[in-house]
């Protein structure tokens, strides 16, 4: 009978953090990656940095430059959310109301006023009783909410937490009163989560490079003009000449909107930063890592929006994206605003006409709502485009164009447009007015069974994953294909399925698609050569999911190998970096270097329990258990209610040859999570050893009642009755074990010794 041991975190675990604790830093497994070379895509070539470069050296960059061409643009432009989205303020233009005054947050009180300058002033009083004045130089945004930057030490800019309302005219907490954030936390407004370099900039301001220095931990930041200025979108422009049609080396993205919107898209996306930049009529899995519907925090399981996940993910997985639909069919890009008004549903009636011709579904708005047209539901926006209000003011329309059904509310929780605006009935009268008019028809229910799915896999159900799977070859938008990979790769990593479903989508044409077969590919060690492959993928995300699962193999100096290194450096102030590059280094066998880098990122959000867990792991494998189980400790500090923290603690001491300490830590796991049934059992082991074996069967009696599929704990029963000479007790508990397990080895020898005792 072996000690309780700790060799390195399970899949299962690890995959759980990166997805599903609520608050918790993404981990990304280091084994989670792999494809084949997919067909490229017919995208021209992005601007080039050269050419921003010769923009700039000719002053071709600024708005007003290609304004005093195009004037209609430039008209159009002025005013709008892009030209507003990022400006400096002084006593002149300081975007706010700061004569008088006062705001509350959690950890603050604020006073704005106008000092002897005059210049716009935030007094701070903290709750430890710290006053501090701050002077904002920029500000953000325009409508609903305006927030301010304050520029903490030269070259930081935060994000202020208190921002103005120009409709209401006051100011206010971005954040709920309950919702923790104090100073020296990621998560303060101090912290590196409103940090307006790394987290703002690149999507408020025009031809920006951040210039993070990693050795002196500060910033230079660059930019050539406030706002989203045309350059952003249409790039620099270089050999365009007044009056001239020469654009050399720039593509005319006004003339492909499918290209045009990645680059919409770039800005209004929940997505990870891949490279530095996003350069104009660029491919958006060359540059970014869109947020997928696979985390419960973040989308509801009909993928109606839940967090701040703005545009793009919803609408990458909507029917209308599928069939080719664009941000450009509904909003003037110059503007923002949209084309046609949505009170008589024009604008969606351009494509839902009679004769149309994107051969979309022919609709009369009042017979399809059974609602008066231009009046609350009689709007397509209305039951089609749920909105939900952020940052306290913030209202923002899903655009995943959900069909509502109060009946996934009844079965779930799920919002839906019914039940929001005849909220003075219950839920259960909504469901019978919507059967009654739409439930005849039937074609709810593919929708419904991918709902309901979804909701199991959420909820940590591994016995849907075949279902995910039938789904996957049901579903025709590409979005939705790659989420239901996702969530049945969480639950069966490495899986015959999994492993299948992931080879047949590892050639489609959508990168996004193809990133994540190699995800699902990538402990599969038969596909290692389609990893090797697919490091040669015409787009990026391919590459460095592949490049991810090979890195210890990667050549040093070689391209593979500078770009997986770049990608990993790109945002390495944060500390989901910061641990991705440490869990790289430390499989690469730099373990000092990938220990330090985790205790970078721990500095960085001290509360983020997965963080120290992980550093855990990489200190009990290079034989620290002490310090290992410490940092266990640590993240079951910070992680109240999960029991696996404290029993990977458990282990750790364990291995650290302190018992009295191991046993605590196994009796917090199971006090948290009864149903640890590995806890129970090692905790079983544990007393075994300090001869309490009374103690220890009642534990091993508890385990074998909550894993009755595990053969180790009746075999480990049997091994104690044994030797307490309890023969019969220790017979039934071998033969359970069998029952479970007819070919358990060890269980087998000892039925064969109790036998044999047994004969005269």
């Amino acid at each position: 009978m072996n000690s309780p041991t700790l060799t390195s975190a399970p899949d299962k675990s690890v995959r759980s953090w990166r997805r599903w604790l609520p608050g918790a830093v993404i981990v990304v497994a280091l084994a989670a990656v792999a494809t084949v070379l997919g067909p490229r895509l017919r995208y021209g070539a992005p601007i080039a940095a050269s050419a921003w470069a010769a923009g700039i050296r000719a002053g071709r960059l600024s708005s007003e430059y290609c304004i005093s061409c195009h004037e209609e643009a430039g008209r159009q432009w002025r005013g709008s959310h892009h030209q507003l989205a990022n400006r400096k303020i002084d006593r002149v233009h300081p975007a706010a109301d700061f004569t008088e005054g006062t705001a509350r947050a959690f950890a603050s009180d604020y006073r704005f006023a106008l000092d002897a300058g005059p210049q716009p002033k935030i007094e701070e009083r903290r709750r430890d009783g710290t006053i501090a004045d701050h002077r904002p130089s920029m500000a953000i945004g325009q409508s609903p909410l305006r927030q301010f930057l304050i520029e903490t030490k030269p070259g930081t800019f935060q994000v202020t937490e208190i921002a103005w309302d120009p409709a209401r005219q006051d100011w206010f907490d971005t954040f709920p009163p309950t919702e923790e954030r104090n100073p020296g936390e990621w998560g303060h407004w101090t912290g590196q989560s409103m940090n307006w370099n790394s987290m703002c900039a690149r999507c408020h301001v025009t031809a920006y490079s951040k210039h993070y220095d990693e050795v002196r931990q500060r910033y230079r930041s660059t930019w050539v003009e406030h706002g989203i200025g045309c350059v952003q979108c249409h790039g620099p422009m270089t050999g365009h000449e007044p009056g001239g049609k020469a654009m050399a080396g720039v593509p005319n993205l006004s003339r492909d909107p499918a290209r045009m919107i990645q680059t919409c898209a770039a800005c209004h996306a929940r997505a990870e930063d891949l490279t530095a930049s996003f350069p104009p009529g660029a491919v958006f899995e060359d540059h970014l890592r869109l947020e997928l519907m696979t985390d419960p925090r973040f989308y509801r399981a009909d993928g109606q929006i839940l967090d701040e996940d703005f545009e793009w993910g919803s609408f990458r997985h909507s029917k209308m994206a599928a069939a080719g639909v664009t941000c450009l069919d509904c909003h003037n890009a110059h503007t923002g605003k949209i084309k046609l008004p949505l009170e008589n549903n024009s604008l969606c009636m351009q494509c839902h006409l009679a004769g149309n011709t994107r051969k979309a579904p022919v609709i009369d708005p009042g017979a399809h709502s059974f609602h008066k047209p231009e009046t609350p539901g009689g709007r397509c926006v209305d039951c089609h485009m749920a909105q939900t209000t952020y940052m306290q003011r913030h209202p923002r329309r899903d655009h995943g164009f959900i069909i509502p059904d109060p009946l996934l509310n009844q079965q779930f929780g799920i919002p839906d447009a019914c039940s929001r605006c005849h909220a003075d009935k219950p839920v259960a009268w909504n469901v019978t007015a919507w059967e009654k008019w739409y439930g005849a028809s039937g074609k709810a229910e593919p929708r419904r069974a991918r709902t309901r799915a979804v909701a199991r896999a959420y909820a940590g159900d591994a016995n849907v994953v075949p279902e995910l799977l039938r789904l996957i070859g049901e579903e025709k938008t590409p979005g939705w294909r790659v989420s239901l990979l996702g969530l049945a790769e969480h639950l069966a990593p490495g899986s015959d399925g999994v492993v299948a479903a992931a080879l047949k989508l590892r050639g489609e044409p959508d990168p996004l698609v193809r990133a994540a077969a190699i995800r699902a590919l990538a402990g599969h060690a038969p596909s290692r050569p389609l990893l090797r492959e697919a490091l040669r993928d015409s787009v990026r995300l391919v590459r460095l999911d592949a490049a991810l699962a090979l890195s210890p193999e990667l050549a040093a100096g070689s391209g593979e190998r500078r770009e997986l290194d770049e990608y990993l450096d790109v945002m390495i102030e944060n500390p989901i970096s910061l641990l991705r590059r440490g869990q790289d280094r430390f499989h690469r066998g730099l373990h000092e270097q990938g220990i330090a880098d985790l205790r970078r990122a721990i500095i960085g959000d001290p509360l983020s329990a997965p963080l120290p867990a992980a550093l855990g792991f990489m200190l009990n494998a290079t034989g620290r258990q002490r310090e290992a189980a410490g940092q266990f400790e640590l993240a079951a500090s910070l992680a109240r209610n999960d029991g696996m923290f404290p029993y990977y603690a458990a282990l750790a001491w364990a291995e650290a040859g302190e018992p009295r300490k191991a046993e605590a830590m196994f009796r917090e796991s199971v006090k948290r999570d009864p149903s640890q049934a590995r806890a129970w059992y090692n905790l079983g082991l544990l007393l075994s050893q300090a001869n309490r074996d009374d103690e220890a069967l009642e534990a091993l009696e508890t385990a074998e009642a909550v894993a009755t599929a595990d053969a180790d704990i009746p075999y480990a029963a049997a091994t104690i009755l044994a030797r307490h000479t309890r023969m019969t007790e220790a017979e039934n508990a071998v033969r359970r074990a069998l029952a479970i397990d007819p070919y358990y080895q060890p269980a087998l020898g000892m039925l064969q010794q109790l036998l044999r005792a047994k004969r005269p």
